[in-house]
């Protein structure tokens, strides 16, 4: 099912419309395997990697509805649904949701997954007891999506963010010398302090936790593969020393209406 889109593309929509196509013609689609959903199911608190933290702040789902805004080829949909929830999948390419559904499918699980815009995405108001959104905010018009993430979720529900970030002004004038990676859109980039903060307008924030300092993903650039030792280091000196937190390139929070 897909939202009327014409009110709501912009600029910004239409390229990532563009970037998206392209990823989508570039990938070589495999199935989930079982050891890609089965680290996703329960993982620890104390996980150093992003995506398990972000997993992990979902708790028990069984039976809720989780809305994955910005499913892209639906790799998170899968353990979702394999923990138990009744899964809406909604993103803007529908390149990537046809990849999404193959990977559903693949897997036997059940979602619903529907081209839509984050800023509209169709849904009911209320509908949502969870909103999981992985490396989406730094995409879009903050006020707007979570203008729309409040409209559809549940007085009780909440959400889960993963997002690079970059707080630190120092770090941020040495990362722009870099070459950027491939199929980047010119209007996306990693959320800054003010940014983050700007959740906290219409949000509660809570469970921060921050990921990776600049070395984890410099190592992992050079060797071509993620790198589990640097990322424990990382996840030591960040916990140790929170001075260090302006620093990191990755946040994962859990987010909560205010009244």
């Amino acid at each position: 099912m897909a939202a009327d889109l014409s009110p709501v593309l912009d600029i910004h929509d239409l390229d990532e419309l563009r970037r998206s196509a392209v990823e989508a013609r570039a990938y070589s689609f495999c199935p989930s395997t079982e050891a890609q959903i089965e680290r996703y199911l329960s993982p620890p608190a104390n996980s150093p990697y992003a995506l398990e933290y972000a997993f992990h702040l979902l708790g028990d789902i069984s039976r809720k509805t989780v809305v994955d805004l910005g499913c892209g080829k639906g790799e998170n949909l899968v353990p979702l649904a394999r923990r138990g929830a009744y899964i809406v999948g909604v993103d803007l390419s529908p390149e990537l949701v046809e990849l999404a559904k193959r990977r559903v499918e693949a897997a036997g699980v059940k979602a619903d997954l529907r081209v839509g815009s984050a800023y509209a995405t169709g849904l009911p108001d209320e509908c949502a007891d969870i909103v999981f959104c992985i490396a989406l905010v730094h995409h879009l018009n903050i006020p707007q999506l979570c203008s729309e993430m409040r409209r559809i979720l549940k007085k009780t529900g909440f959400i889960i963010i993963s997002e690079p970030v970059r707080f630190s002004q120092s770090y941020d004038r040495v990362r722009k010398l870099l070459p950027k990676r491939r199929n980047i859109s010119e209007y996306e980039h990693p959320l800054t302090k003010s940014e983050f903060q700007c959740l906290a307008t219409d949000f509660s924030v809570e469970n921060v936790r921050y990921f990776r300092l600049p070395f984890v993903p410099l190592i992992e650039r050079l060797t071509g593969r993620t790198n589990h030792f640097a990322r424990v280091v990382s996840g030591k000196l960040i916990d140790r020393l929170p001075s260090l937190h302006g620093y990191a390139t990755g946040v994962v929070s859990r987010l909560r209406k205010v009244a």
